[in-house]
């Protein structure tokens, strides 16, 4: 028979479920690591298993109440939830949303892999013993199944959601409140019911929560798929669109300039005349404003970053936007044509929104630079504004009337930097806004 040993029941016990959001926290984040990354990581680590070991404790040894134990279990669980977001945020530049979202996935594998040993522990290894009991060697299989458990979520999800995704922080906060809640619930159930030994009953109620737990992680995991998939659509639709509008202006262009060359067949035989040389000037500014139309049109060396930079060029002329530039597209290879769109387009979109209110012409700009640094490519949009800017949760707060589409460019910024090893922030200095954006480069195959 095996037999217990003192320190896993009074350490290992208490910090397990700590370790366990610490193996998510460090296998599921693939967001760009803050600075002193080491001893961000380790403080969380230190943070998780003591916040565990003095809940368990104090629930194992200073109350006796049932009920009280119960309720104390069922919040041990919220507590440890809330404290992966906080050390989510505190290790990686990940956005609240995101970090929220990151919890309940975090919260929902802790509960599939605790009701999973809870069920193996119940499997006999002889007349007299459990698989459990306090051993070291319940203890490395233990986590070695957590481990193995959590591996499996991450290459499920990772195969059906492949980039980070993005969703309103209102739709999240009430997502995590239900399952928070159920599970804490079903902790709540446990803890009254079944305290000390399982029995056929304790079995089912595991078996249960860990059905409820497995449909909770598929359930998350869809949806995750389909804003991936909404997301997705709504890129191609917008690049589709930008591209059909391209090749509009580029055959207006082409009928253009031949119109304007046939002109200046006439242009040419009326300056040989004495009326034609009187308004020699006149045709010179209408031979400038010619040349003027025809240089909107962007070679950055990259054919999709040329079809959106050419639209927002056309589109900052026409408004009395000074534009100016230097990128190389081939920075940019890394990218899909709709990440292209999406990045610079909304982008350039949102500086042409902060365009809006500024009145006077010569404080009407934008500008765009994009340089390699090391293995990094940095993006930086910078725009004058003059309304009053509001930030929450580091993003500013869209002065739409469409409340649902809030941040959702940024959104959509930030999610594609990180997919490619990066990330976006946003400030305002002054009266300029700027937005900066890294992501790591590629090596070429």
């Amino acid at each position: 028979m095996m037999t217990p040993v003192w320190w896993i029941r009074e350490i290992d016990w208490r910090i397990s479920s700590g370790i366990i959001f610490f193996i998510h926290l460090v296998v599921w984040n693939k967001a760009e690591k803050k600075r002193s990354f080491g001893a961000r990581i380790f403080l969380s680590f230190a943070l998780l298993c003591a916040a565990s070991w003095c809940m368990r404790y104090t629930l194992e040894v200073v109350l006796s109440p049932k009920v009280l134990v119960a309720i104390g279990y069922s919040f041990y669980i919220m507590v440890l939830s809330l404290l992966f977001v906080l050390c989510a945020r505190f290790c990686y530049h990940i956005s609240n949303d995101a970090a929220i979202f990151n919890s309940i996935i975090a919260l929902t594998i802790y509960r599939i892999s605790w009701d999973a040993v809870k069920l193996i522990s119940a499997i006999p290894v002889s007349p007299d013993a459990t698989w459990t009991g306090g051993s070291p060697f319940q203890s490395i299989m233990s986590y070695m199944l957590y481990v193995l458990i959590e591996v499996c979520c991450l290459k499920v999800y990772q195969y059906f959601v492949h980039r980070e995704v993005s969703f309103p922080l209102k739709a999240i906060r009430c997502i995590f409140v239900v399952i928070l809640l159920s599970q804490m619930l079903l902790e709540f159930m446990y803890q009254l019911l079944f305290p000390k030994k399982l029995t056929d009953s304790g079995m089912l109620f595991f078996l249960t929560a860990l059905l409820y737990s497995v449909v909770n992680f598929i359930l998350l995991m869809l949806m995750a798929y389909l804003s991936l998939l909404q997301h997705e659509n709504l890129s191609m639709q917008n690049f589709i669109s930008s591209k059909q509008r391209y090749y509009e202006i580029s055959r207006e262009g082409i009928l253009s300039l031949q119109i304007k060359c046939h002109d200046l067949k006439h242009y040419v035989n009326l300056l040989r005349s004495t009326e034609g040389q009187r308004q020699f000037q006149k045709y010179l500014d209408s031979l400038r404003d010619s040349i003027d139309e025809f240089n909107t049109v962007v070679d950055s060396g990259n054919k999709s970053l040329d079809v959106v930079l050419t639209e927002k060029n056309i589109i900052c002329s026409m408004n009395g936007v000074r534009f100016t530039y230097i990128v190389d597209g081939k920075l940019f290879y890394c990218l899909t044509d709709m990440e292209i769109y999406a990045l610079f387009g909304n982008a350039m979109d949102n500086a042409l929104e902060g365009m809006e209110h500024v009145e006077h012409p010569e404080k009407k700009f934008i500008s765009l630079r994009a340089a390699r640094r090391d293995d990094m490519v940095i993006l930086v949009v910078e725009n004058y504004f003059e309304h009053e800017l509001k930030f929450e949760n580091g993003l500013p707060i869209t002065t739409k009337e469409e409340e649902h589409h809030h941040g959702f460019g940024l959104r959509s910024i930030i999610a594609i930097a990180q997919q490619h090893g990066g990330n976006a922030s946003v400030e305002a200095e002054g009266n300029t806004f700027r937005l900066t954006v890294s992501m790591r480069i590629e090596p070429e195959e």
